[in-house]
Order: structure tokens, then C-alpha cells, then sequence
């Protein structure tokens, strides 16, 4: 099964990884501990979340073009 995405879903994906990437890699390289670097992780989907469901943001929001 192969899934195809859209451009604007690949710049979500692509979002959500630099998100979670760089606080994953800035709280376990300022802390050297791997659970508040597994808590970075969750809680940098918090604004890609946010910002998808806002009908306001044309780009990744639910107001964006379909």
C-alpha cells in the first residue's frame, strides 16, 4: 500500500519533523536526559496541531485550499 500526499500535507509532515527534531535534540543535549527528550517530542506537535486547526491559516490550517 502505497500513500500519496499532497504538497501541502508534505509540508505538514515536514513542519511537524523540524519541530520535534530540533526540541528533541535541544532538551537532550542541554539536559542529557532521554525522557525529557521523549516529553519534547509530544510537545512539539502542540503548535503543528494548533496551527492546522486553525480555519485563519491558509497554508497547513483547515482554512487552506483542499
Amino acid at each position: 500500500m502505497v500513500i500519496k500526499l499532497s504538497e501541502q500535507q508534505k509540508a505538514i509532515v515536514a513542519s511537524y519533523a523540524r519541530s520535534v527534531l530540533g526540541a528533541a535534540v535541544a532538551v537532550y543535549v542541554s539536559t542529557g536526559d532521554i525522557k525529557m527528550a521523549a516529553n519534547a517530542l509530544w510537545a512539539a506537535c502542540l503548535p503543528v496541531i494548533m496551527r492546522f486547526l486553525n480555519r485563519k491559516d491558509t497554508a497547513f490550517g483547515l482554512g487552506g485550499t483542499k
